[in-house]
């Protein structure tokens, strides 16, 4: 069974296109710290001059979690995001 975490958060439309690059390295940066790469999507909508931003993370190990909070406390990035990250891990659907 693998676990799969997904991240999610909400950046201001007006500065999407400014925190991208930083996002970027953001993930450049876990991926050397954790050797698990993961991808940046977003839901193609903008609600409320929002729009939703997700890190998805495959294969990852019961730590991964807390790493990723420690990291991401150094990072300085919350200056991009509205409103707090969320963290949601999920399974495989093999075996009920």
């Amino acid at each position: 069974m693998s676990d799969h975490l997904y991240v999610y958060f909400k950046v201001p439309d007006e500065r999407a296109v400014e925190a991208l690059p930083h996002w970027h390295r953001w993930m450049e940066t876990v991926a050397e710290a954790t050797g698990i790469g993961g991808t940046l999507m977003r839901r193609p909508e903008t609600r409320a001059g929002l729009q939703t931003w997700m890190e998805c993370y495959a294969d990852v190990p019961p730590a991964f979690e807390a790493t990723l909070a420690g990291l991401w406390h150094q990072s300085g990035l919350s200056q991009w995001v509205s409103g707090e990250r969320m963290a949601e891990r999920f399974v495989d659907l093999d075996v009920l």
